[in-house]
């Protein structure tokens, strides 16, 4: 009897894990943690490919603080558009990152200004 119990426990468990997982799948969330497939990062916050980065491409990562929705994340990624040359920008207003791929490094007081100049304020430039 105990035996069918703890089966069925197990069971219950293993059916919760899996429905979990179903749903997260249907809401768009990956099992790397940062929900690539519905994040505005997708397909860049894993910049490496068999290993290896791309030895053309300079990604820069901006901290921007006044970011509060989809809309804020395409003023920005405009903004940036509009005043560099890039291959990809992706804003993130969950986690107040923009993400920029381009060919050569962006100036950090240009890109500054460029967002700054749409009412959001950059609090650190990284180039990675």
């Amino acid at each position: 009897m105990g035996t069918i119990l703890v089966l069925a426990i197990l069971m219950a468990v293993v059916a919760a894990i899996i429905l979990n997982l179903v749903k997260n799948k249907k809401q768009g969330k990956s099992s790397c943690g940062c929900s690539c497939s519905c994040c505005p990062m997708a397909g860049s916050c894993h910049s490496f490919k068999n290993g290896k980065a791309s030895p053309s491409t300079h990604t820069t990562l901006l901290e921007i603080d006044g970011m509060m929705c989809p809309m804020c994340e395409s003023h920005v990624n405009d903004a940036i558009r509009n005043n560099f040359k890039v291959k990809d920008v992706k804003s993130s207003h969950k986690t107040g990152l923009t993400q920029i791929q381009s060919d050569e490094v962006l100036d950090e007081e240009l890109l500054r200004k460029a967002v700054e100049e749409t009412g959001y304020k950059v609090k650190s430039v990284s180039i990675v």
